[in-house]
């Protein structure tokens, strides 16, 4: 199992979650840093891209020695790496692709220029086997506005779906209600999934570590 994901020194997210839910799952991980970020449980400092020849290699140096069955993205920090991930599931030098966005940060800011983001959603999301976008990230690849009702969701989700991934989990996790929905898309059906909220102050990386299960399991 493949993570090309940027680290997180607070150990809360990212490539660190990545991994720990890899083997939570005996699931061996291995990983391609794409950026290293400086921050804690209360805010982000700094980061710095690691080159996209670097993160190429990283991704050829495991992939030369281990059998990856599935490749999950995270936090991929500039538009070199973006296309270097693209470029490589186009000719089909990666395995199938769990792809998590990560458009907003934790406070719900976009980290890319509009220009960037339309780079993920031409280049990247049709590369990929399941999307794990949550509400606001999903605005941003939809280019809209996204209530939070269940119709609209569903609605999105299909949308997601249209633009190539197979799979598409909504993830409804910053929705103000008893109740947490994820709306999954696959060929052309929508599927919820509903679970009571958990209280818990350890919610960070959650995003992270969801998609990592995903990735994972298959």
């Amino acid at each position: 199992m493949l993570t090309i994901a940027g680290s997180d020194s607070g150990g809360g997210s990212g490539l660190q979650a990545d991994l720990r839910t890899f083997a939570a799952q005996s699931v061996h991980g291995v990983c391609a840093l794409t950026v290293v970020s400086s921050q804690n449980t209360e805010e982000f400092r700094s980061a710095l891209a690691i080159p996209a020849p670097v993160v190429r290699s990283q991704i050829e140096a495991v992939l030369d020695d281990f059998d990856v069955k599935v490749a999950k993205t995270g936090l991929l920090y500039s538009e070199e790496n973006i296309r270097l991930i693209s470029e490589m599931a186009d000719v089909g030098l990666l395995p199938p692709l769990v792809v998590d966005p990560v458009i907003v940060n934790r406070h719900g800011e976009p980290l890319y220029e509009a220009s960037t983001i339309e780079l993920i959603r031409r280049d990247l999301i049709p590369k990929a086997l399941v999307i794990t976008p949550n509400h606001l990230e999903a605005m941003h690849l939809l280019g809209t506005e996204l209530d939070e009702d269940i119709e609209a969701l569903s609605d999105a989700a299909l949308r997601l779906a249209a633009m190539g991934p197979t799979v598409v989990v909504l993830t409804g996790g910053r929705r103000a209600a008893p109740t947490m929905i994820d709306v999954g898309a696959y060929n052309g059906e929508v599927v919820l999934l509903e679970v009571e909220r958990c209280s818990t102050n350890n919610v960070r990386g959650t995003g992270d570590t969801f998609s990592a299960a995903i990735a994972g399991g298959l």
